[in-house]
């Protein structure tokens, strides 16, 4: 968890973040307390401070970027309050729903991805006290240099599926999100390229699934850029006696989705993938697609 201060002078929030004194308060406790139905408290766990100068993207020093963090169990069953208590009376305070449990239903088991005449499905159950949900296709391959193909490296490519906005909170009801041969093809093309020197080999797709809770829904909204005349937006904060967000998100994936005969067919000699280097076996010969005929390598 993040925590540092904020300013509400004309400098704006964030004046003084370069400088650790100025971002950092000295001393901090900080408590997750774990609720029932009924808002009575379960269990109560406190958050260690740890310093890092492993810096992510964010609002930080030139110092060691502080952080807290606890190892409590996290239950999607219960609420959370997080309370914060900071010398000079300035403590805080703030409750939210656990996202969870987060379940993907298409592909099913084993089942390989087809992208035709039909559509590719990647299909969810509604996730419980999740509003807005966000997919990425991992497509992973491997390539080397035609001249040495021992020198290889296995690689990824990501394509995000559009956020789809929860009907309701309570986990009911799915969703599923269809992608295009055209659509996806074209973009491997787009964000792998064409190649005369290189040979690439399909390994998997990994299906990720991210699901928000609505606070979080309603922060990432908010800001968002402006698609109107009036660029100013309103300042969303769910922390009582502070500003911030705390909030939930869910997570899962799926790993090693294979796909169909027929789609593998038209990523190494189909119209959009020719010319990438796809490799084919065919019996005891390795063939990749160039101009639109099989060439051995």
């Amino acid at each position: 968890m993040r925590l540092h201060r904020t300013y509400l002078g004309t400098d704006g929030l964030l004046a003084g973040a370069t400088h650790s004194d100025s971002l950092y308060f000295d001393t901090a406790s900080l408590y997750l307390t774990q609720l029932n139905d009924q808002g009575n408290v379960l269990n109560t766990y406190e958050f260690y401070r740890k310093d890092t100068n492993i810096l992510a993207s964010g609002t930080f020093t030139t110092d060691n970027y502080r952080l807290y963090w606890t190892d409590a169990p996290i239950d999607h069953n219960f609420e959370y309050r997080l309370r914060g208590f900071i010398p000079g009376n300035n403590n805080f305070e703030a409750v939210s729903p656990v996202v969870g449990p987060v379940e993907i239903t298409r592909p099913k088991g084993f089942q390989k991805l087809t992208f035709g005449i039909q559509d590719a499905k990647f299909g969810w159950d509604a996730a419980r006290n999740a509003r807005l949900y966000q997919g990425y296709i991992h497509f992973k391959y491997k390539e080397a240099p035609v001249r040495n193909p021992k020198d290889s490296a296995v690689k990824t490519v990501t394509y995000a599926l559009p956020t789809r906005t929860g009907t309701n909170l309570t986990g009911s009801g799915n969703y599923v999100t269809e992608l295009s041969y055209a659509t996806y093809y074209q973009f491997l093309r787009n964000n792998i390229g064409k190649t005369t020197d290189t040979v690439r080999v399909f390994k998997s797709i990994d299906f990720e699934l991210w699901a928000a809770a609505d606070d979080y829904a309603t922060y990432i909204n908010v800001s968002q850029p402006s698609q109107g005349i009036v660029q100013e937006k309103p300042l969303f904060t769910n922390i009582d006696g502070g500003i911030g967000l705390f909030s939930s998100r869910g997570h899962t994936i799926k790993k090693q989705i294979k796909l169909s005969n027929t789609s593998m067919d038209s990523l190494w000699r189909g119209i959009y993938t020719c010319n990438m280097g796809w490799v084919d076996f065919q019996g005891i010969d390795s063939v990749i697609c160039v101009d639109g005929f099989p060439v051995k390598f």
